[in-house]
């Protein structure tokens, strides 16, 4: 990379960022528009910095989420196809469809398809799509191991919402996956309901309390990720990033106009970042939670 050009600085600048760890594998880099507005640079010299990571390997695109931290390079065992096809095949061949075209797509043929075997043959592994989805949501949690236990309430909390957030940017079908009311039979789950329910342990004695903070949180995240994930479909109908939209939008325009009261002027040309709302509110989150706790 030539580092006297602005592309290569702000290059240098993520890379530093994924080699320290603060943009860990797997992880959405900031948009084209909000790097061009950190940095103060055109656009097209913000998307210039994302080619040269991705050329170079430290990232890849993904499609209907952007640019990630790509994984490092390991060898992985291929799918095993026709019928000598597991249960583990089947849940990895339905999460890489949903990953790459989203839950609609996914029917028990496609999968079916994809591996090679006739559609019922799946039921000798999988009790059907339910039972499929319910193993796909564990599989995608599971794969990342939960942070150790030692530390304080707050620092635990942070990184298992962190966790959390990630796992929802690799796969953005699970938010609407996911129910909190009628939650899935999950291990994975589980596990990560108890590590938030014992790092809550620590500041609040009532469960009734704790167990709706563990549900606060987790709803927050997920609350987030559907953001997330309707901003990639829209991304995805349109060609065009949340602040292009709105910064090209008639209607919008015309609607703050006519009816955008003065502090909703005062803010000015907002930047649209989802990765800093979720910092901002994590942060507010965790604050309010200090204020209740003993």
């Amino acid at each position: 990379m030539d580092d006297d050009l602005p592309s290569a600085r702000i290059a240098a600048e993520l890379r530093s960022r994924i080699v320290d760890g603060d943009l860990a594998p797997g992880d959405r880099l900031p948009s084209t528009r909000a790097l061009a507005t950190e940095h103060r640079v055109a656009p097209s010299t913000a998307a210039r910095a994302l080619t040269l990571l991705r050329d170079h390997g430290w990232t890849r695109t993904v499609s209907r989420v952007g640019s990630v931290v790509a994984e490092p390079t390991s060898p992985t065992a291929p799918h095993r196809m026709g019928p000598d096809a597991t249960t583990e095949d089947v849940v990895a061949v339905a999460i890489a469809l949903a990953d790459a075209e989203g839950l609609a797509v996914l029917s028990m043929r496609r999968v079916a398809a994809t591996l090679g075997v006739p559609t019922m043959s799946l039921y000798r592994l999988v009790r059907g799509k339910d039972d499929l989805l319910v193993r796909m949501i564990d599989a995608v949690f599971a794969a990342a191991a939960l942070p150790s236990a030692p530390g304080p309430w707050r620092a635990r909390l942070e990184a298992l919402a962190r966790r959390q957030w990630r796992i929802h940017g690799r796969h953005p079908w699970l938010a609407r996956a996911l129910s909190l009311s009628r939650p899935q039979a999950s291990p994975a789950l589980l596990r990560l309901a108890d590590a938030e329910l014992a790092a809550l342990e620590e500041i609040v004695d009532d469960p009734v309390t704790r167990f709706d903070l563990h549900v606060v949180l987790t709803s927050f995240v997920r609350g987030m990720a559907v953001d997330l994930a309707a901003e990639l479909d829209a991304a995805a109908d349109t060609g065009l990033d949340a602040d292009t939209w709105a910064d090209r939008d008639p209607a919008l325009r015309e609607a703050l106009r006519r009816h955008g009261g003065p502090a909703l002027r005062r803010v000015g040309d907002y930047p649209y970042d989802l990765q800093r709302i979720f910092d901002t509110g994590l942060t507010t989150l965790l604050d309010g939670f200090e204020r209740i706790g003993r």
